[in-house]
């Protein structure tokens, strides 16, 4: 039996109710919180999740096999637990990478026709030419090759850039589809510099987290605008705002935190040349059709015992 648990924000009754009468030929069963699946714990052997699963409860679920994420981030997962009892947990990876890529696409162009100014301007009543500059021909480092990664780089070749990826694992003499050169992620500091544009695409594990701190940005260069639509705890962010304070960077876009939402008296509001918004690029109308595609799609390879798509890896949290 399939559970669905949701509590009616993220993931919708309505529409999982529309959908899964028309569509899944399984049992199926809608819980609004973790205790109100106990009941039935010994029947499920699918849970499709958008709440917290309770790490020490989920081992009483004897027959459980799979847990669906609806989400793409994973880290607040009990990893260890599931792991210990063997269940395989998949998430909802690529159902943002269209619109992760605009979000990302758009702030460079923000950046590059320094639209930013235009605004400040307008708001002044001012007319004013200013300095602009071109996509063309600009370095772009996205570090995290994922789905997201790929498509980002796919839309951007359509501007002519220079595109380097970073990933975890570069084997021998591979190559990836629009990106002019691929490194592994312990050769990154060797690669900062002269890079216009970095986008952080990366998720939140033990090896990312602080992972850009004063020593990274020192690295990149004065004309370089970093961008982060990964996970927040990857950035030492009193280090962001000192590197963007002492000119060690042009300016940065972030639209994701350590502290969500931003506290009000938070530095990093009155940071120069820090473009800021709430946790929204990966944000679209299309999530729910792009992520029942993807359950549905393994739901067919789970009932025919074949490999699930977007397995998580318990080692490497993704």
């Amino acid at each position: 039996m399939i559970a669905i648990l949701t509590n009616d924000g993220f993931l919708k009754i309505d529409k999982v109710k529309n959908y899964f009468s028309n569509n899944i030929d399984y049992d199926w069963k809608i819980y609004t919180s973790f205790d109100s699946m106990l009941e039935d714990k010994d029947k499920i052997d699918i849970i499709l999740n958008s709440l917290e699963l309770d790490g020490n409860k989920i081992k009483e679920f004897n027959n459980l096999k799979w847990v669906f994420s609806y989400s793409a981030g994973i880290d607040n997962y009990p990893l260890k637990e599931l792991d210990e009892i063997k269940v395989t947990l998949t998430n909802v990876s690529g159902v943002h990478s269209k619109n992760i890529s605009e979000q990302v696409l758009g702030i460079m162009i923000m950046f590059s026709r320094n639209l930013f100014q235009a605004i400040k301007n307008q708001e002044n009543r001012l007319y004013k030419k200013y300095h602009i500059d071109e996509l063309y021909s600009k370095n772009l480092m996205i570090v995290g090759m994922g789905k997201v990664g790929r498509e980002l780089a796919r839309r951007a070749k359509a501007f002519d850039m220079n595109i380097t990826g970073i990933r975890n694992h570069v084997e021998k003499g591979s190559e990836e589809k629009y990106f002019d050169q691929v490194y592994s992620t312990d050769t990154l500091d060797q690669h900062l510099n002269n890079q216009d544009y970095i986008v952080s695409i990366l998720p939140s594990t033990d090896k990312t987290k602080k992972l850009y701190n004063y020593d990274k940005f020192s690295l990149m260069d004065s004309k370089s605008i970093f961008i982060n639509v990964g996970r927040g705890d990857a950035v030492v962010e009193e280090d962001l705002i000192k590197a963007l304070e002492n000119g060690i960077i042009k300016g940065a876009y972030i639209d994701v935190s350590e502290m969500e939402p931003i506290p009000e008296d938070s530095p990093l509001w009155d940071t120069k040349n820090l473009f800021i918004t709430p946790h929204i690029s990966g944000s679209t109308p299309y999530y729910f059709d792009r992520a029942i595609k993807i359950f549905k799609e393994n739901l067919n390879r789970y009932k025919n015992g074949e490999k699930l798509i977007n397995k998580i890896d318990y080692k490497d949290m993704y």
